[in-house]
């Protein structure tokens, strides 16, 4: 049993709390029984360090990573502690290779975050586009690292649902999503979000709740579109926002809809 913070694999860990590290390295962080379950199954991961009496759960995610070929060594609570980026107890911290979130496939829905610096957002944005169905995250400069731990922990298993891809400017996107329709998130457009067409190929952009989409993407966009909401509430912040917009175009993507574009 590993006693030592001092371990090879926990000072590798906590390195990987750092941005530059994970960059480096091309790995990534994963801590909690479900996330380490979720990167066990996409079988990404190489070392997992896991408290030696565990609970159910965690001895669970553990056996998980075993039978997936990952190397599982067990640790005091406190050097497992130590690796993880949260402060509270994961039970299981996992070292592993980056999601790739299998290949861009299905009707085109692109999910653009534009200048998205929290990472818990950025996660929560990963997370509801994975369920609504959304079949690209793109993620421009200045946005947080998807894949850093507080991120990781927020999508909740979404960045194995979904492609993840880091973009500079429209021009980047990978096709199909090229010829996608891009509609921008605003809270002063004048189209409401159900009056667009979102079964054909589209996407939507969402930017930070304070600074907005940039300029550049509001001009690659072919409309700005608002959630209605009671007069004198501000706004919604980018994750609720996307949240809805998403899945009324999961909706309508089943057909039942027959709402047209404005031209």
């Amino acid at each position: 049993m590993i006693t030592s913070v001092r371990n090879t694999h926990a000072a590798q860990a906590r390195r990987l709390h750092r941005a530059s590290a994970r960059r480096r390295s091309g790995l990534a962080l994963y801590e909690g029984p479900r996330l380490v379950a979720e990167a066990a199954r996409a079988g990404v991961l190489d070392t997992v360090l896991v408290v030696h009496d565990a609970e159910s759960a965690v001895r669970g995610a553990a056996e998980a990573a075993a039978q997936a070929g990952a190397e599982v060594l067990a640790c005091a609570p406190h050097v497992v502690a130590s690796a993880a980026d949260s402060a509270s107890q994961p039970g299981v911290v996992a070292i592993g290779r980056r999601p790739c979130g299998g290949q861009i496939q299905g009707r085109t829905l692109v999910l653009i975050v534009d200048g998205v610096q929290d990472p818990g957002n950025l996660g929560a944005l990963v997370r509801t586009g994975a369920a609504a169905g959304a079949t690209l995250i793109a993620r421009t400069p200045g946005s947080a690292d998807p894949f850093g731990p507080k991120a990781l922990r927020a999508g909740a298993g979404g960045h194995f649902r979904v492609p993840v891809l880091a973009v500079t400017a429209p021009d980047d996107l990978p096709p199909p999503a090229a010829g996608a329709a891009l509609y921008t998130a605003s809270a002063d457009a004048d189209l409401v979000y159900h009056d667009v067409d979102w079964t054909a190929p589209c996407g939507l952009i969402v930017g930070a709740e304070t600074a907005g989409v940039s300029q550049v993407w509001r001009q690659a966009s072919r409309a700005g579109v608002r959630v209605p909401m009671r007069r004198g509430v501000e706004s919604l912040n980018t994750a609720a926002a996307a949240a809805v917009i998403l899945f009324e175009a999961a909706r309508q993507r089943a057909g039942r809809s027959t709402t047209t574009t404005p031209r």
